[in-house]
């Protein structure tokens, strides 16, 4: 230890402590940014389109048809798809920082639950048909894993 009061302090920075794995918090805290993200960003999206194209000039039964039509091809159906597979990434990045995984097994995981719930929804309510569905879904698991892969990228 110097004696020189003016000199900036010396210390060990270097964290060996290894902290242990948390995957249910990290797997239900992902769940909650995919669902709860994607329902805020849908609602978000919908209400500034809704208030673009009513001051566009649009009628009553023309915002109406573009919010009965919310196919995937569609401008509406895709700033939510957009929105659905950011709020996937941010999932996957957040599964895997808060679960301190060290591969891609709790953002996996993750994927494989929105995977069934998605589907199992898409199926039973016949929200579009199959082929979109499994697309829109595989893209969904795809972007639930760059976030983890990012997030295990990013750790020091």
């Amino acid at each position: 230890m110097s004696h020189n009061p003016y000199e900036t302090p010396r210390s060990d920075l270097q964290q060996n402590e290894t902290l242990p794995v948390r995957p249910v918090r990290g797997i239900l805290i992902g769940l909650l940014i995919d669902l709860g993200g994607s329902i805020l960003a849908a609602t978000a999206i919908s209400f500034a389109y809704a208030i673009y194209i009513g001051t566009q000039g649009a009628s009553a039964s023309e915002i109406e048809s573009a919010f009965t039509n919310t196919d995937p091809s569609s401008a509406l159906g895709a700033m939510h798809t957009v929105a659905g597979l950011g709020m996937s990434y941010l999932a996957g990045f957040f599964c895997l920082r808060i679960s301190r995984g060290t591969n891609l097994r709790y953002p996996m995981v993750l994927a494989l639950i929105l995977l069934v719930l998605t589907v199992g929804t898409g199926v039973a309510w016949n929200l579009m048909d199959l082929f979109t569905l499994l697309a829109l879904s595989a893209l969904s698991f795809g972007s639930t894993l760059l976030g983890g892969a990012v997030a295990l990228q990013a750790r020091p």
